[in-house]
């Protein structure tokens, strides 16, 4: 199997969720869901479409788009499905290095909205349309990766497979450089403070599923509660998951 990392100019942290396990000897198919972050102009609208992407979901605010620099146009072909994804930043915006505790904070705030968000991806892998969907928020990091989770997780992939998906982001960003190579969005940091907030702890995720799992009996029941219906969630696993066998998962 090709490596899960896509690589875009410009862009870090874009990966292929296909090859991660699945129920009963099965695994999500590649070019069904992409995640990382957000386009930052055309250009990268552009090169995400030529990795063969047939959509994006969008989870940034209105707030964090960039005016003049945004994408908002979509490409023919190419729809933008904007879902604005926002939650408590008290403890990390307050925090000159926020610990696994202010991010796991965060994400407890992001649901039941991002549960929502993660059945309608759901719905959008299961309704037989253009595939693979590109799942992205500013960072690719937070967001995406709590909606992404909650997705793979209502699939029935094994924990730690998507716990391992969680840490990638991670080393994803400590690949670049230093401070000329960061985003945008990270211009404000420094190297030290721009690796304390790209990091991602498993411990994170694998915490923050546990809870949903105790609690609800299953990530499924609770993405139940928040749109999912039995059906859309039989056809998403009869398009997201495959009986084909894979070879060694790559990062």
């Amino acid at each position: 199997m090709p490596t899960r990392t896509k690589h875009v100019p410009g862009m870090v942290n874009i990966r292929d969720t296909g090859g991660l396990r699945g129920p009963d000897g099965r695994r999500v198919r590649p070019g069904v869901l992409l995640r990382g972050p957000a386009p930052a102009d055309a250009d990268a609208l552009r090169a995400l479409a030529a990795l063969g992407v047939r959509g994006v979901v969008d989870l940034r605010t209105p707030g964090e788009l960039r005016p003049g620099g945004d994408p908002a146009r979509e490409l023919p072909g190419l729809p933008v499905l904007r879902r604005p994804l926002d939650g408590d930043i008290t403890l990390l915006r307050t925090a000159p290095w926020p610990g696994p505790d202010a991010y796991l904070a965060y994400y407890r705030s992001l649901l039941p909205a991002a549960a929502a968000v993660a059945a309608d991806l759901l719905a959008l892998i299961a309704g037989g349309g253009p595939l693979p969907v590109y799942l992205c928020c500013t960072a690719g990091k937070d967001r995406t990766g709590v909606v992404c989770a909650l997705a793979l997780r209502g699939l029935g992939v094994r924990l730690a497979d998507v716990v391992g998906d969680f840490a990638l982001t991670g080393r994803a960003y400590r690949t670049l450089p230093g401070v000329p190579a960061q985003p945008h969005w990270a211009a404000r940091f420094t190297p030290a403070q721009f690796a304390a907030r790209t990091a991602s702890p498993p411990c994170q995720i694998r915490t923050l599923l546990a809870e949903l799992e105790h609690t609800h009996g299953s990530v499924r029941g609770y993405l139940a509660q928040h749109g999912l219906s039995r059906p859309t969630w039989h056809a998403a696993r009869e398009s997201a998951l495959t009986t084909t066998h894979l070879t060694t998962l790559q990062k």
